[in-house]
């Protein structure tokens, strides 16, 4: 089972690779940033900000959430040693408009503000972010395309979501806590019971 959830982990580390704006992920990339090595990349305060939008994306439950399973570190390493000078950018950006959102609602950075109200301007933010955007001007094929998804109007801000998540669900934490892992799926079952147990499933493509 260890050998085949890693078939998944580098799926979401190839996606990640995508997001960050890299031709290919080095192999002890998110080993690296998690420990702390190499130069780190955003300020104090914007380490702060990207923590506390990782918390609301993914807060901690009954399983550690983004922060406790180091998605904020291994961001910042990437953009410090790996990103793209157009995703640093991006990706900067996205998170300073939240921080302006919070400022002008609430007058406080998003990062003072209490997990609850933070959920709400976040939902918010997303709610405008993902409605659709005016085409790419660059041509995507393939496996880019797919990932890509349609144009969306806050690229960053969307990109920021899908790091934090895909960094999240490629955590040890994640693969053996959050999700069941199944290789191979048993026989369809057309209805199952949901309950405060209930975990994900993930299986060569991801989780689901």
């Amino acid at each position: 089972m260890h050998e085949l959830a890693q078939v998944d982990r580098r799926a979401l580390l190839q996606r990640v690779a995508l997001l960050i704006g890299m031709a290919a992920l080095p192999a002890d990339a998110l080993a690296v940033a998690a420990k702390g090595k190499g130069k780190r990349y955003l300020s104090p305060a914007q380490f702060s900000l990207l923590s506390a939008v990782a918390d609301t994306i993914i807060p901690a439950t009954d399983t550690p959430g983004a922060v406790a399973t180091g998605v904020p570190r291994q961001l910042d390493g990437m953009l410090a040693n790996w990103a793209s000078a157009s995703t640093r950018t991006l990706l900067v950006d996205a998170l300073t408009e939240i921080d302006a959102a919070a400022m002008a609602s609430d007058k406080k950075s998003f990062a003072s503000l209490t997990p609850e109200r933070r959920k709400v301007l976040l939902v918010d933010h997303d709610k405008v972010a993902l409605k659709p955007g005016p085409p790419r001007k660059e041509k995507l094929s393939g496996f880019a395309a797919m990932m890509a998804g349609p144009p969306v109007a806050n690229p960053g801000f969307v990109k920021v979501k899908d790091l934090v998540i895909a960094l999240y669900y490629s955590s040890e934490v994640a693969l053996t806590k959050e999700l069941i892992y199944e290789h191979v799926p048993g026989q369809w079952v057309p209805s199952m019971k949901v309950t405060p147990e209930t975990r994900p499933f993930a299986g060569v493509g991801g989780p689901y």
